[in-house]
């Protein structure tokens, strides 16, 4: 017998599958780290035929041999003491190893489809829903307002004030504006500030770093928009206090927004922060906002992204380059996070996963509002590409989602015991496999596997009515896995065509039966008082959507699948009947919210 390859997420999941395909007495041929898992070559245990004489060995073939099993078992125990390949992404990418830690919290099942693409995808989806960002200029630009841009030397304060200047007037028009330039220090820095608000045509004032700003505030009350350029001050200088105290006491509100330089190290961004917030707190001010620059001169966005997240700044606007106003965006029309996530060139400076330290209460806070942005965002998903799913995951009596019921063929699914008449004679169902007509190979989801159903078929009669024996056979595209056998009678005067398809649907939806009795289970624990039709008609939406997002390829569906079976509190396998445990929880979890 030849020898069969298999392949699995790790050595157990690879011995099941020789299990399963060959039984527990499988001769074991080798085994070995691939990219794509643990392969492992195996054989059933067939004795073999007797021999007169046995063979000298090859001494240099067995010493290859055994050299190439220990390199693999080597390979083996180097891999299991790595970090998971998702950990070791966001190190990559310059996150710090406790953040990603709990960035990553349940990672995405082991799925067949979950390629680097779908999820680095994952990844962006888990930043975000951490990070506070700026979602319309509204918020900043419709209410009367005194900004003043703060931050070390040399993080483009200057040309960010114009920039926030210029995107005002591209709203509002420059009648409303005014700029404030403080910093004397820098030498062209008020000239530079000054072009710009030719250009703009809004006004600009000049005021020593130690001036009063009160007065000059007062007289312009009546702009709606007042951006202060304050003087670049070091996180070190022990003049920031006060610094940040002239802004609180001038008489009117102004919001501080720090500038942090994205080119920078993640400890030197992490003391920024640390100091820039202590000062304001000092001086009685808040700081909440901030924009990040020199997006272009960054290597990795990955360390200020990981201080925002840690410190809960509002992310306003991203810099990436001197272009007025251009270069200036919103982080919702930036690829700032496919940005952060390449990893294209491994980090030198990517730090070890520290072990885990008990989460702290600002880490649950963090954790508690981005699972409520992320449920909101896959509830949005879900509402957009399944009909229905809004009134269904409220529970409404109306709820029914447009998913098509099993077809007729179910009602004609068989056994191979059945004994039909072929050519005049009775012969068991399972027995005319061999002779029925290939009909190709079609393609499917089925119970979290890319998986292949081979048909044949063949003319047969039952009960002297003419029908048409379907064989299928389903196997794991990737692997070859044998995942079982089916039976089917239909009318032989049907389409074949038409005939494979619906039984394509009816292999899909097997498990809708099932799936409908586990749900309507669930919703009687959770809510009792539903009357019992009503129940079952949800659990049988809530099992057909389930389905549906088993089946469905898109990347929209690996994500949302991502995001349920990371709400559970095993570790999942990506099965129907734990998606639709995910969908139950994030109705229960959304009513709550």
């Amino acid at each position: 017998m030849s020898a069969q390859r298999f392949i699995g997420a790790n050595s157990r999941d690879a011995m099941n599958q020789v299990r399963f395909a060959l039984g527990e007495d499988a001769l074991i041929l080798s085994s070995r780290m691939t990219d794509a898992g643990v392969e492992i070559m195996a054989q059933a245990d067939t004795p073999p035929a007797p021999a007169p004489q046995r063979p000298t060995p090859d001494l240099a073939a067995l010493s290859e041999r055994l050299l190439g099993e220990i390199e693999d078992m080597r390979q083996l125990i180097h891999t299991r003491a790595q970090p998971s390949p998702l950990l070791k992404w966001l190190l990559d990418a310059g996150f710090s190893a406790s953040l990603s830690t709990q960035l990553l919290g349940h990672n995405p099942p082991q799925s067949p489809d979950a390629t680097p693409a779908r999820l680095k995808a994952w990844l962006a989806q888990r930043i975000d829903s951490q990070l506070n960002q700026l979602a319309d200029e509204a918020d900043l630009f419709n209410a009367p307002t005194v900004i003043a841009v703060v931050g070390p030397t040399g993080v483009g304060k200057t040309t960010t004030t114009a920039k926030l200047a210029a995107r005002y007037v591209m709203r509002h028009g420059p009648g409303d504006v005014a700029l404030v330039a403080t910093d004397s220090f820098r030498i062209g820095a008020h000239e530079q500030l000054k072009i710009y608000a030719q250009l703009l045509g809004v006004e600009l004032h000049a005021l020593a770093p130690d001036a009063p700003l009160g007065p000059l505030l007062g007289r312009l009350a009546d702009k709606r928009l007042v951006i202060i350029d304050t003087v670049g001050t070091s996180q070190r200088d022990r003049r920031l206090v006060t610094h940040i105290q002239q802004l609180g006491n001038s008489g009117r509100a102004v919001r501080l927004m720090l500038v942090l330089n994205a080119a920078s190290h993640g400890d030197t961004l992490d003391d920024v922060l640390h100091t820039y917030r202590d000062a304001a707190h000092t001086a009685g001010c808040r700081l909440d906002d901030c924009i990040v620059s020199k997006c272009d001169e960054a290597a990795r966005l990955g360390p200020v992204l990981d201080s925002l997240i840690r410190h809960g700044l509002r992310l306003n606007y991203l810099s990436a380059g001197q272009r007025v106003p251009e270069d200036l965006q919103l982080p919702g029309a930036s690829d700032f996070l496919q940005q952060a996530l390449d990893v294209s060139l491994p980090s030198r400076f990517a730090s070890a996963p520290a072990p885990s330290a008990g989460p702290h209460l600002d880490a649950l806070v963090r954790g508690l509002l981005g699972q409520r942005k992320a449920l909101l965002a896959l509830c949005a998903s879900l509402a957009v590409h399944i009909d229905g799913f809004a009134s269904l995951m409220a529970l409404q009596p109306d709820a029914c989602l447009s998913e098509p019921t099993p077809c007729a063929l179910l009602a004609i699914t068989t056994r191979s015991s059945l004994r039909v008449v072929h050519e005049g004679e009775r012969q068991r169902l399972g027995n005319l496999a061999g002779r029925g007509e290939a009909f190709g190979i079609r393609e499917l989801r089925y119970r979290n596997h890319h998986a292949r159903l081979t048909l044949r078929h063949l003319p047969v009669e039952l009960n002297d009515a003419a029908r048409r024996a379907w064989f299928g056979t389903v196997q794991d595209s990737h692997s070859g896995q044998h995942l079982g056998h089916r039976y089917w009678l239909a009318e032989d005067q049907r389409d074949l065509n038409e005939q494979a398809a619906e039984l394509v649907q009816a292999l899909k939806h097997e498990e809708l039966v099932s799936l409908t009795a586990h749900g309507s289970a669930r919703l009687l624990n959770l809510h009792p008082d539903l009357p019992g039709e009503l129940r079952r008609s949800l659990a049988n939406s809530l099992a057909s959507a389930a389905l549906r997002l088993t089946h469905a390829n898109e990347d929209w569906a690996f994500q949302a699948r991502a995001q349920l079976l990371g709400l559970l509190p095993k570790k999942p396998r990506g099965h129907a009947r734990e998606i639709l445990d995910g969908l139950l929880y994030v109705s229960v979890v959304m009513s709550s919210l």
